[in-house]
């Protein structure tokens, strides 16, 4: 009996709350995103891949895009120069390196999607060490390293060890193409004659 009676006092008193708050316009309050500490992965008692799996799932129910040229102020952290994307994600790899997903698909769509082109650098760098071999992660890489990094060096390197990595013949190269524009003629000769012995070698499987 007793507790009928407290969850209708306490029912009572949440619907009491929500008309008060909602007759004086006090719930209209903006709500924060509280940005993630990477000392979590600290803090997590062996349960890494579950949390890194809640932390994937919040950082999806925030991609409602703010499509402005720099991070949106609702996203900004503290530090007033990075995102809440960025430290929710970079806490989320920490936790656990193999979650594919993450190191494939994130680094991205902070670069693009939520303007931090910073933090998307730190995070591409951290896909590329867990995932040294899988070209879509590189080919990926490379992008940001070539577009807002403006490291064409680096993307060219980035874009040979896709190609080398079942990456399209394409990307070989591109990566041809980058090494001449950096001044590496040496390395952008030695991708044209592997494209030209491999395009050999299918003629002669033909």
């Amino acid at each position: 009996m007793w507790s009928t009676l407290v969850s209708f006092v306490a029912a009572f008193c949440l619907l009491w709350a929500n008309v008060f708050f909602d007759r004086f316009g006090i719930k209209n309050t903006e709500s924060r995103l509280i940005c993630v500490s990477e000392f979590i992965q600290y803090l997590s008692f062996g349960f890494n891949t579950q949390i890194s799996d809640s932390l994937w799932v919040r950082f999806l129910q925030e991609l409602d895009a703010y499509n402005e040229s720099g991070i949106a102020t609702p996203h900004l952290c503290p530090d007033r120069t990075s995102s809440w994307h960025f430290h929710i994600i970079n806490a989320a790899m920490n936790m656990d390196h193999k979650f594919y997903e993450i190191s494939v698909m994130a680094p991205l769509l902070i670069s693009i999607t939520i303007g931090d082109t910073e933090g998307a650098s730190v995070l591409f760098d951290k896909a590329v060490t867990n995932f040294p071999n899988d070209w879509k992660v590189l080919y990926r890489a490379s992008y940001q390293a070539q577009i807002e990094e403006k490291n064409k060096s680096k993307a060219a390197d980035l874009l040979y060890r896709a190609g080398k990595n079942g990456a399209p013949n394409w990307v070989m190269s591109l990566a041809g193409g980058l090494f001449n524009d950096t001044g590496n003629r040496e390395m952008a000769e030695q991708i044209y004659k592997e494209l030209l012995t491999e395009e050999k070698n299918v003629d002669v499987a033909n």
